[in-house]
């Protein structure tokens, strides 16, 4: 093959501008007829081929690495030439193409033989019969590369103006069909991206036309899964939207949309929808005008419809948790002065007993005061269980034990017409639990179910194990997962409304007439099952009955009995039989008596005087300091309540013990949540006297307490 250069023959000018004219109409009516890249290109290399002889037209396409190129159209290099340069990277002696789109600018090569620029490409171009090549890199409209466009020939050459002019006309619309393809690529793509987004997001979303029989023009399938409509259908209809809002919302939903159109802004409500399936939603509905279209229609919005059901549900939950907290708070600190004012009552009818003979009428009358102090102290305790403020008796304990000492009194209370079913698990995990407690949730829960069915039924009592996992935690009131020992109570009486279910736990709350009921007994179990650590679910439909679930957590290994510290009242709990064989003789140690209340620190330092002993008695927590302070002798028991203003009981135990080790500490409290504290008491000597309490107890505790 010759190497002398020869310059290329030229069509005539007007057959040149011809060819160009028509390789314009064809290349930009397949760019505007959306062609993929792919043919455009390999359809404008053959046209150029076609038009001037020997000539073979070559696009390599810049990755988005900006360095690697890969062929776009070859139609007539050979196929092996087309893989060994596929992936090569740019760079300043990489042929004509890779050195062309690194200095951004034309490399023309004339003979491939003899160019440095090919010297590792030489062999490849040389072995397929290649011999020049003039390449130019495609610029974007923002001045990035593209890519090459390349003309090869089999001998050497070097360019004309003709073939320039070809170049730069051809590169052009190499540029015009990359870029429209990547703008197509980068439009699809961001629409797939929107789709996808919108489709996955837990939420439905439309464009509707506004106004109440606006008809929707798009809606997306997550109506499906949500209200249960199909797109097609919820569109076929304009008042599906209006039709479907609660009756009671529609007034909202209408009323914020006319403040839409009036200030444009944001659309923003919270409305129920009813599903198809017949479930009430809450949604929370946000939209945005649109342009408005070309023609009459109405002014367009899109919007997005969260479903904020169960958000609604927790936010009920939470209100409905802070009144019950609120309530608990008040009953607790009600119990607490009003189990001062019984103390005070207590010991003044004891020492008004104790004047009397047993056969004085006015003894009788004392007895009766004593019997009515009980019955409020018990209500007391009623209104403490319900607030969990009251301390458990907490042990591993037999469920199926307790429901059978418990089904006795049963069949004294329910009626004949009623029948009772009892279903055990034949092995029921055992349940930490104050057996007390359980008993009183079984009794109050037998009681309302007795009372639902006036005219009779059946109430079942039954107890299973369970597991519930992951998935089945949403279904049940958000109850963790695990393992549960499971009481159900049943009736098939006259059932309640949602409405009513929602307040069932509410203290105080009954759908019974007055004097029938306090409206404590669900409060009451409410707060037993919740200070056990347990949970309570309910279903009712008027006239289908009602049944309660109730989720106790299995005991663990080592709850074998009832717990030494906080439910005792202290860390060295006095035995109940010390203490009735205790002698309340007379003694005569100092005690220390701090008690802000006056009636009761009247009455009790009365008491222990006459019983013969020293006593001191201060107001509050810093009077008792002082006291002790200039006290020169020992003390021999403190006796302190526990809530006192300035500083507290345990404060004062805490200060008062560090100088006086063998000193003995006794607590009173007014409040029965001294568990909570308890477990910290100064040291193994403390003690808690739950008030109200008889004096002759006093006597014998603070006997034992300085014997001990």
């Amino acid at each position: 093959m010759s190497t002398r250069t020869q310059k290329a023959p030229a069509p005539p000018p007007s057959e040149a501008s011809q060819a160009l004219s028509l390789l314009d109409e064809r290349i930009l009516a397949l760019i505007i007829g959306h062609t993929p890249l792919a043919k455009v290109l390999d359809t404008m290399c053959a046209e150029i081929e076609r038009h001037y002889s020997g000539m073979l037209c070559s696009v390599l396409l810049l990755e988005a690495d900006g360095v690697t190129l890969r062929p776009g159209a070859a139609p007539s290099l050979p196929e092996e030439y087309n893989q060994a340069i596929d992936g090569v990277k740019i760079g300043p002696s990489v042929g004509s193409c890779g050195t062309a789109i690194y200095r951004k600018q034309a490399v023309v090569v004339s003979d491939i033989a003899n160019d440095p620029l090919w010297a590792d490409f030489r062999d490849h171009a040389l072995r397929q019969g290649l011999r020049a090549c003039w390449s130019t890199p495609i610029p974007a409209q923002d001045g990035s590369m593209l890519g090459t466009f390349a003309i090869y020939y089999r001998e050497p050459r070097t360019p004309d103006a003709e073939h320039l002019r070809l170049i730069a006309h051809a590169t052009h619309l190499v540029a015009l069909a990359i870029e429209r393809d990547r703008d197509k690529t980068e439009l699809r793509a961001a629409e797939d991206r929107y789709r996808t987004l919108v489709e996955r997001l837990p939420a439905i979303t439309y464009v509707a036309e506004l106004g109440a029989d606006g008809p929707w023009h798009y809606v997306s399938p997550q109506i499906g899964s949500i209200l249960g409509f199909s797109p097609k259908e919820w569109l076929a209809e304009p008042m599906n939207w209006l039709n479907h809002i609660h009756s009671e919302d529609r007034e909202i939903a209408l009323a914020a949309e006319k403040r839409f159109i009036e200030t444009q802004e944001m659309f923003q409500a919270e409305y129920r929808m009813f599903a198809r399936d017949g479930r009430v939603l809450w949604f929370r509905d946000e939209g945005v005008m649109l342009q408005g279209a070309a023609d009459d229609r109405r002014p367009l919005m899109q919007g997005v419809l969260y479903d904020i059901t169960e958000h609604k549900r927790l936010e009920e939950q939470l209100h409905h948790s802070q009144k019950l907290e609120a309530v608990g708070q008040l009953a607790g600190g009600v119990a607490h002065d009003f189990n001062n004012l019984l103390m005070v009552i207590q010991a003044h009818n004891e020492r008004l007993r104790g004047r009397l003979a047993a056969g004085d009428p006015a003894h009788k009358d004392a007895e009766e005061i004593e019997r009515a102090v009980t019955r409020a102290t018990a209500l007391t305790q009623q209104l403490l269980t319900f607030s969990r403020r009251q301390v458990l008796q907490l042990r591993a304990i037999e469920l199926n034990g307790i429901l059978s000492e418990v089904t006795k009194m049963l069949h004294r209370l329910i009626p004949v017409s009623i029948e009772l079913k009892i279903s055990l698990n034949a092995s029921p995990d055992r349940i930490k639990a104050d057996p007390g407690q359980v008993e009183q949730v079984l009794m109050n829960l037998a009681v309302n179910a007795r009372d639902a069915m006036p005219q009779g039924g059946q109430l079942v009592i039954e107890t299973k194990n369970v597991e519930l996992y992951e998935a089945q935690a949403g279904e049940q009131s958000r109850i963790p997962r695990g393992k549960y020992v499971v009481l159900t109570v049943s009736d098939n009486g006259i059932g309640m409304s949602g409405e009513l279910l929602g307040r069932i736990f509410e203290p105080f709350f009954t759908t019974k007439k007055p004097g029938k009921g306090t409206g404590l007994g669900l409060a009451i179990v409410y707060g037993v099952i919740k200070q056990t650590g347990g949970w309570i679910t309910t279903r009712s439909e008027p006239g289908r009955g009602t049944t309660f679930d109730i989720y106790f957590p299995p005991a663990v290994e080592g709850d074998s009995g009832p717990e030494s510290k906080a439910k005792a009242g202290g860390k060295s709990r006095i035995s109940e039989s010390r203490l009735a064989t205790a002698s309340a003789a007379r003694g005569t140690e100092t005690i220390l008596l701090v008690e802000d209340q006056d009636g009761i620190r009247d009455l009790v330092g009365e008491f222990l005087r006459k019983s013969g002993y020293r006593v001191l008695s201060a107001a509050d927590g810093n009077e008792a300091l002082q006291m002790a302070e200039e006290q020169k002798g020992p003390i021999d028991l403190l006796l302190t309540d526990v809530v006192m203003p300035n500083l507290g009981g345990r404060e004062l135990a805490l200060r008062l013990t560090e100088p006086r080790p063998q000193m003995k500490v006794l607590f009173m409290s007014g409040y029965p949540d001294h568990g909570t504290w308890s477990s910290e008491l100064v040291d193994d000597s403390a003690s808690v006297l739950q008030k109200p309490f008889a004096l002759e107890t006093l006597a014998r505790k603070v006997r034992v307490l300085l014997d001990n």
